[in-house]
C-alpha cells in the first residue's frame, strides 16, 4: 500500500517535495450513478508529472494542473493504484458477465437448460409493457420529435 496525500498543508508540502518529473500518481474519480449506463460510483485515473511551470516553478501534472491544485480538487492523491477500484482508462465490466437469471452462466458458455412456458410469457409481457410505454411517450412528443 502506497502513500496517500490528503488536502492538508503538511500533506501538500510533502507531496510537492516527493514529486519529480515522470512520477505517476493516482486520483479517485466520483461518478453519478443516476446517469444511465453508469454502474460504478468510483474509478481511478493515473496522472503523470510533466515538469515545473516555466514562470512560477510549481510542479505541473499534465498541461495546466498544479500539484497543489490536484490534491485540493480530488481531496486525496495515491502513490499506488487504489485497491478494489477499476481504472477509468481500462475496459469496462461487460454486462453480459452479470447474467440475467442464471448467475453461473458466463460469457462464452452455452446455456443448456430449458426455458419453461411461464418464463417465456413473463419475458414477452415485459417486452409488451416496454413497447406500450414507448408508444405513449412517442404520442406525447408529437410528430416533430
Amino acid at each position: 500500500m502506497g502513500k496517500i496525500w490528503r488536502n492538508t498543508r503538511k500533506d501538500i508540502r510533502d507531496f510537492e517535495s516527493w514529486l519529480a518529473v515522470g512520477k505517476t500518481v493516482y486520483v479517485i474519480n466520483e461518478h453519478d450513478t443516476r446517469v444511465p449506463g453508469q454502474f460504478e460510483s468510483h474509478t481511478y485515473s493515473a496522472r503523470t508529472c510533466t515538469g515545473r511551470h516555466p514562470i512560477f516553478g510549481n510542479w505541473e501534472i499534465g498541461h495546466n494542473t498544479s500539484a497543489k491544485g490536484l490534491v485540493q480538487w480530488y481531496g486525496e492523491v495515491h502513490e499506488t493504484p487504489p485497491p478494489g477500484i477499476r481504472d477509468l482508462a481500462g475496459p469496462e465490466p461487460d454486462c453480459r458477465d452479470e447474467g440475467i437469471g442464471y448467475r453461473s452462466l458466463r460469457r462464452g458458455q452455452i446455456f443448456r437448460g430449458r426455458l419453461d412456458l411461464d418464463e417465456i410469457e413473463r419475458m414477452e409481457g415485459h417486452a409488451q409493457d416496454a413497447e406500450d410505454e414507448f408508444q405513449k411517450e412517442k404520442a406525447k412528443r408529437g410528430k416533430w420529435f
